[in-house]
């Protein structure tokens, strides 16, 4: 028989929170950088290695700092990087809601200046049971090594979890470690998804358990 679900675990970038380069990119072009999209920077600057944990944030920021003509401070650079996210208020409502009876986690496949900002701007410490990052443990998903880590970490079994990211592989990722999944697309078809695997919550969205 399996376990029933007793533990949701979050993505964060584009589940929990909204990103994008739309403030970042036209800053850096305009010190010189040659930008074309996300993929082309995400190589030239070393964002895996970065978000794997593998390089110093001073590192990164002096990649950065590489593609333009006319470098900046490093510190309106930091600026610059963390200031591409807003909050997604339904998503993070949901998740208070479901906190009084699941234990609710987040990890997320980002840097280290990325998280100590997301973690000071949205007090993840408090609005989840626990959290990490790739760049914390030098793994990303989908790898299965960040999923068997979470367990350890969070202290449950996989059948005991679900998991809500955005990428679809990495949904994948926590099915193939034998978690549920939910593959997010928007508020109203992930609230649907948790409702139809029993799940209910104590917010204003009251979640139907299943009969």
């Amino acid at each position: 028989m399996a376990s029933p679900t007793r533990h949701i675990v979050f993505d964060l970038g584009k589940v929990l929170v909204h990103f994008s380069y739309s403030q970042l990119f036209p800053l850096l072009r305009g010190q010189g950088a040659e930008i074309t999209d996300v993929e082309e920077f995400a190589a030239q600057v070393g964002l895996v290695e970065y978000e794997h944990g593998r390089l110093s944030n001073a590192d990164f920021l002096q990649r950065l700092n590489n593609l333009l003509s006319s470098p900046l401070e490093e510190e309106a650079l930091e600026q610059a990087w963390c200031q591409i996210f807003t909050p997604n208020p339904q998503m993070l409502q949901l998740l208070r809601g479901l906190r009084p009876t699941y234990g609710v986690y987040i990890i997320s496949n980002t840097s280290d200046l990325h998280w100590r900002h997301l973690k000071e701007r949205f007090a993840l410490d408090q609005l989840c049971d626990d959290c990490f990052a790739s760049c914390e443990v030098g793994h990303m998903k989908p790898k299965p090594e960040i999923y068997r880590l979470a367990e350890q970490r969070f202290g449950f079994k996989a059948e005991e979890a679900i998991f809500i990211d955005d990428r679809r592989e990495n949904v994948t990722g926590a099915i193939n470690c034998g978690w549920s999944g939910i593959h997010h697309l928007n508020y109203g078809d992930t609230l649907e998804q948790l409702r139809q695997l029993g799940i209910f919550s104590q917010g204003p969205e009251i979640l139907s358990p299943a009969v």
